[in-house]
């Protein structure tokens, strides 16, 4: 069977088209926000920014932004007792207010200095970055683009995913580590699987010696072209059966590989 190659879809608006807008919230007092505003007015223009000079100030506007960009000065302040608050507990409350009330937004804390308690402190939460306040306004723009862009991505991979268990087919996203990271209950079935048992699986124990070395130098660089690969393989199942199926198989902007398995025995004779 001669393998079939699809040409790429036709472009599609992302997240870096100048028409999807990031729209930012600065929390800084008034002698340090001159300085993080540059990074946004001067660059490129789908950034929209709104500032305030205190974090209650917009507390409940949290979902109509993309990213808060804060300072840590502004949210160290005063512990009330004429002591400046800890540092690691200011970040610390800043992130459990963000959990609360906007458990998606990114958050960009500009500190004096990126110290190793500072770091930990975002470690848990996904969506957090420390960035010193002197790196330069182009770094600081492009982080912050970054973090926004990760996040609607994961966004979208979650709403994918969830078309995908809607669709019933048979489908597997492998990691650009080339081990599967999320397979439907339909593809786990085609291989007599425990659908929890798949993740981390390399996707190269589901197919025959033979279909690994043809996979590895036909299919993934026609994919990594931007180009889809269909065509017939011998897949494996848990037990060591292999069975013939038709694979589909495509790339992701990541680096990650979409399998679309379909048993050779279910297909209805082609005219």
């Amino acid at each position: 069977m001669t393998p079939m190659l699809i040409p790429p879809s036709a472009p599609t608006p992302t997240d870096r088209n100048p028409t999807t807008e990031m729209r930012l919230l600065l929390v800084a007092d008034e002698q340090r926000r001159d300085r993080f505003e540059t990074a946004f007015d001067d660059g490129p223009s789908d950034f929209v920014l709104e500032t305030a000079t205190a974090l209650p100030d917009a507390g409940r506007r949290f979902d109509e932004f993309d990213c808060l960009v804060v300072s840590l000065h502004a949210i160290v302040g005063d512990g009330g007792d004429g002591k400046t608050r800890d540092t690691h507990a200011a970040v610390d409350d800043l992130l459990e207010t963000i959990r609360s009330d906007a458990p998606d937004l990114p958050v960009v804390t500009l500190v004096d200095e990126r110290t190793p308690d500072l770091a930990s402190a975002v470690q848990s939460y996904e969506w957090a970055a420390i960035v010193q306040r002197d790196v330069t306004p182009d770094r600081l723009a492009s982080r912050v683009r970054d973090l926004v862009e990760h996040r609607r991505l994961a966004v979208l991979s979650r709403r994918s995913l969830a078309g995908l268990e809607f669709a019933g087919g048979a489908v597997a996203i492998v990691d650009p580590d080339g081990e599967l990271q999320f397979a439907s209950r339909p593809f786990a079935m085609q291989f007599g699987a425990d659908r929890g048992d798949l993740p981390g699986t390399p996707w190269q124990a589901l197919f025959t010696d033979e279909t690994v070395a043809r996979l590895e130098s036909a299919a993934l660089p026609t994919v990594a072209d931007g180009w889809q690969w269909t065509g017939g393989c011998t897949a494996r199942r848990t037990t060591g059966e292999s069975f013939p199926v038709r694979l589909r198989l495509g790339g992701l902007d990541d680096g990650s590989l979409v399998f679309v398995v379909e048993s050779a025995a279910e297909r209805e004779p082609e005219e």
